[in-house]
């Protein structure tokens, strides 16, 4: 069956399963330019049938990682994934399979097309290793993080294994196909490399500073390199900008990811001094405080090519760029978008963090955490380091710092912490699912102390908001809610969001501004009342932070679930039976916020529909309690839907059993019974 999405559900008993300690992050693009062993014959074909090999290549997939889990993006463009298992064999299985993979040999071929005009000419078997030449970046997931306690519960990466077919492995929006990459794509260097042009560029800025320490020093008329092409003698400071300018060009060093990510850490820029082969943390001429890679400041990768690139692309033209992600696989796509608006000198780190983390762990230019998809959040760059003996000896072990762990021994934990709570600015770097910005949901950091005094937050971009936008308005007079109305207002007309560049902002200010004017109405006509005591709301599902403590979605849901229920002496009752097929309609723990009214008026009737599916909730947790409902009519709460393909792309998702803090079982819709006004309830 053609499915978007396939998800297996780990199995109910937790307690006898071995944790997933081994893990693989990995990528491929189809490119026969890239893979010797992938023809151009067989990708092309594989192309045109994809709607017969898309499937199957799920299937197989699912039944290559039986006892695995992760996620696993496959497209015509390629794959891109990040898997976990028990025991190495398992993983080392895995990737030998995956590189003996040949599209005909283990997929065989699609029926013959009906018409003879339609025939393709079928590719030979062995010319279709799809999977061939991927680098396998592993990790182990054992409590690396030094910040976590060592009594610290470890969990596995995923909560089970979901594959999905989509347009993109990494989403561009169609900005970059992937026949563009051999072509556009930047010059790949290793980590090595990159750090030797880092550390170059330090020496550099060290000359610079060297330069203008000693500027007045210098004889404007002593030799031929002090004139300019017409003899005219050069001013000190132009002849200290020739000599560099002649020597290197400026380094420029973007990170691809996401603002969150760049928050806890990121490689620094090299303007710093230093007299070793080792990364300072602080200027020791200037006493001036490394600077970050640039952040595009980007919520999604989609975003990058039409924010960061159109807006900078003129002014790196002249320079030398560095890019580097994750692991490798946005910068592919990140390098083509900048030469493709005329940036020449474009360079990206091969393997990504991870790989430099392995070879040069703190000692390198890269500070903080780096953060990961998965319930690791976030990792030490010490927990990536793989100590080399043998380059060690042959380099004197200069390269990575002295200790046998990679690890300078006179650098303290503090250092360690680069990222910033957002209200209060001190040292924080603990990223969390329930803290979310009330405007547009990025992660952001905020420290506890600060965390306790708000109900709702605000990222960076959005700080000029945090006065006047929130999701949940029950806890406002008339007069605070007018009041954010007039502060809307005035972001909506000011310079700060000119309207041709800001359509889709001033839109969300407007829907604000309408939704205040629908409190206000209901308060003055005694609708709703003021609940100045209200609790905090999770902004995912808007339950209060007695149900829900915000990390209810994604990946956060498993490690919330390993404490539903704890204190409170009592058994978690079993989940309710259901079934596909079954009638169902809105349940006891409908919230309308959300999800829209309940309905039961004559003029808003009753809600019916039919169960679709059942998963396990936002992908995740360790039974299947949540169920996809097709509706009978379209309700009408907001959310988009699509109205077209299956069944199930055609349903909305919702809670069948989900436990809340408390220990309560959650159930948005309920199973219909005899007198709910269905004549096909049972």
């Amino acid at each position: 069956k053609n499915m978007s999405t396939m998800t297996t559900s780990a199995p109910s008993s937790s307690s006898s399963r071995p944790h997933h300690h081994h893990v693989v992050l990995f990528y491929q693009y189809f490119l026969p330019s890239s893979n010797h062993l992938l023809s151009s014959a067989t990708l092309n074909y594989f192309r045109q049938n994809s709607s017969f090999y898309l499937p199957l290549l799920q299937q197989h997939q699912s039944t290559l990682c039986h006892n695995m889990k992760g996620r696993i993006l496959l497209s015509t463009e390629g794959i891109n994934g990040t898997l976990s298992c028990s025991t190495e064999m398992e993983l080392k299985e895995y990737i030998e399979r995956m590189e003996r993979f040949d599209l005909i040999r283990e997929l065989g071929m699609p029926p013959p097309p009906p018409s003879a005009d339609d025939v393709v000419e079928t590719p030979n078997e062995g010319n279709g290793h799809l999977f061939a030449n991927i680098d396998w970046k592993t990790s182990t997931n054992k409590n690396n993080n030094k910040s976590s306690s060592p009594s610290a519960v470890v969990v596995d990466p995923f909560p089970d294994l979901k594959i999905q077919i989509v347009k993109e492995i990494v989403n561009t929006g169609g900005a970059i196909h992937v026949d563009e990459i051999p072509f556009d794509t930047g010059k790949e260097i290793s980590a090595e490399e990159f750090h030797a042009i880092l550390l170059d560029a330090t020496q550099q800025q060290k000359k610079h500073h060297s330069y203008n320490t000693n500027i007045d020093d210098v004889d404007s008329s002593t030799t031929n390199a002090n004139e300019d092409n017409e003899g005219h003698p050069l001013k000190k400071k132009q002849r200290v900008d020739t000599t560099l300018e002649q020597t290197k060009k400026e380094v420029v060093l973007i990170d691809v990811r996401n603002t969150f990510e760049h928050a806890i850490g990121h490689f620094i820029h090299p303007t710093t001094t230093t007299t070793t082969s080792r990364v300072p943390t602080l200027d020791n001429t200037t006493g001036t405080l490394p600077t970050p890679a640039i952040n595009p400041n980007t919520v999604t990768f989609s975003h990058f090519d039409s924010t960061f690139c159109s807006q900078n692309s003129e002014s790196l033209k002249d320079k030398k760029v560095l890019m580097y992600c994750t692991g490798g696989i946005r910068c592919i796509k990140a390098s083509a978008m900048l030469k493709q608006r005329g940036v020449e000198d474009v360079s990206h780190l091969s393997g990504g963090i991870h790989r430099y983390l392995e070879r040069y762990g703190k000692d390198g230019f890269y500070k903080g955490k780096v953060f990961v998809f998965d319930q690791r959040v976030a990792l030490d760059a010490d927990s990536m380091l793989v100590v080399r003996k043998e380059e060690e000896e042959e380099d004197g072990g200069g390269a990575v710092g002295e200790t046998s762990g990679g690890r300078q021994q006179d650098q303290k934990d503090d250092d360690d912490v680069v990222g910033k709570c957002i209200e209060c600015n001190i040292p924080y770097d603990e990223i969390s699912g329930a803290n979310l910005c009330s405007v547009c949901r990025d992660l952001i950091l905020i420290c506890p102390s600060c965390r306790d005094t708000l109900h709702e937050f605000h990222c960076e971009r959005h700080q000029r908001w945090k006065d006047a936008y929130f999701t949940f308005l029950e806890r406002f007079t008339v007069d605070e809610l007018e009041k954010q109305k007039e502060g809307l207002q005035s972001l909506h007309d000011s310079f700060y969001l000119p309207a041709k560049k800001h359509k889709n902002v001033r839109k969300t200010l407007r829907k604000q501004m309408e939704k205040i004017d629908a409190r206000v109405n209901d308060i003055k006509e005694g609708n709703a009342v003021v609940e100045q005591n209200a609790k905090r709301r999770c902004r995912t599902c808007f339950e209060s932070d007695d149900i829900c403590d915000g990390r209810c979605w994604g990946f956060w849901k498993h490690t919330q679930s390993s404490h539903h229920g704890q204190g409170n002496g009592n058994t978690l009752v079993p989940i309710l039976e259901v079934k596909v097929g079954d009638r169902v309609t809105i349940g006891p723990n409908w919230n309308e916020i959300r999800l829209g009214s309940r309905g039961g008026s004559q003029q808003d009737p009753i809600r019916l529909g039919t169960v679709v599916n059942i998963k396990s909730w936002a992908s995740g947790g360790d039974e299947l309690d949540c169920v996809a409902v097709k509706w009978d009519k379209p309700l009408d709460c907001g959310r988009r839907r699509n109205t077209s393909g299956t069944e199930e792309q055609q349903s909305e998702i919702y809670r069948w059993g989900v436990v809340a803090r408390n220990g309560q079982r959650m159930y948005d819709v309920r199973k219909m019974v005899t007198g709910d006004g269905d004549s096909s309830a049972k």
